[in-house]
């Protein structure tokens, strides 16, 4: 045998050795919760047995149900925070934990051994179908444009890097703006923060550098905006130029603290999966 076929086989090998300790992983039967009480923004769940960080549902009978983050738990009781609002639940709601997607060995990629529970967390639609589109932190279209495809669900909640995988920050990235490629030059993968007082022009600069920084995705955050300037920027800030290539997620002022929070998470988690991505937020 051939060194190449031999390689080949020891790689046929660990994936079947892997595909059976997957089949043989014991799979918990899942448990719904009672909603029992509700004070402010935080429910709380009687029978619920699920990991911190897990999303379930809310369904209460002829309405909508309602998605909520499991945040901690005292004895029986699990306490959770919805992302939706809270008008029209009542006690006795059923608390149902969302199911948990499968995630089999690939082959010729090293498997963990040990079962992530970010895994029963929120999943949410990336990937190129996302391009041009504006969507809230759910991952839901707003621009009316019609059903999203082209993407896949992938965990919020991702593992950490290691530091020694990380690449260095050595070249400059061309913002098309000069005065900040001169005197504030950024560095690719660099994080920086913009603050300023009201109306002095952050979503100005903002649509500037979207529309001419040297990279393949922008991925803008419009968190806490009021309502009417989430339009005002796409249209007249960002326009058709920057919009073409960009992820638009908004999440403005009159959206609930959780998912304001989620919406931030969800645009720092985009750029994760584009090869030449740059992440801009604005609060």
């Amino acid at each position: 045998m051939t060194p190449a076929a031999d390689a080949r086989a020891q790689r046929w090998s660990r994936y079947l050795a892997d595909l059976r300790a997957w089949a043989a992983l014991p799979q918990p039967l899942v448990t719904e919760g009672t909603l029992v009480r509700v004070t402010g923004l935080v429910l709380e769940a009687a029978g619920l047995r699920v990991p911190v960080g897990a999303v379930c549902d809310v369904r209460v009978p002829g309405g909508a149900p309602v998605a909520a983050e499991v945040v901690g738990f005292h004895g029986d009781r699990a306490y959770l925070m919805a992302t939706g609002e809270l008008h029209g639940l009542a006690s006795g709601a059923r608390v149902v934990p969302r199911e948990v997607p499968p995630v089999p060995p690939a082959f010729g990629e090293p498997t963990h051994p040990w079962r992530r529970s970010e895994d029963r967390g929120l999943h949410l639609p990336m990937g190129d179908g996302l391009l041009g589109r504006v969507v809230d932190p759910l991952g839901q279209p707003l621009d009316r444009a019609g059903v999203i495809a082209g993407t896949r669900d992938e965990p919020m909640v991702r593992r950490p890097i290691n530091a020694m995988d990380r690449d260095p920050i050595r070249q400059p990235l061309d913002t098309g703006v000069r005065a900040i490629n001169a005197l504030l030059t950024v560095g690719r993968g660099q994080r920086i923060g913009l603050f300023a007082g009201t109306g002095v022009g952050k979503s100005v600069l903002l649509g500037m550098m979207a529309r001419y920084t040297a990279a393949d995705v922008i991925v803008v955050g419009l968190i806490g905006e009021r309502g009417r300037e989430v339009k005002e920027f796409i249209e007249d800030i960002l326009e058709a130029q920057g919009r073409a290539r960009s992820v638009v997620v908004a999440a403005p002022a009159d959206c609930p603290p959780l998912l304001r929070l989620q919406g931030a998470s969800y645009a720092s988690a985009v750029p994760s999966t584009s090869a030449t991505a740059a992440a801009m937020c604005c609060c």
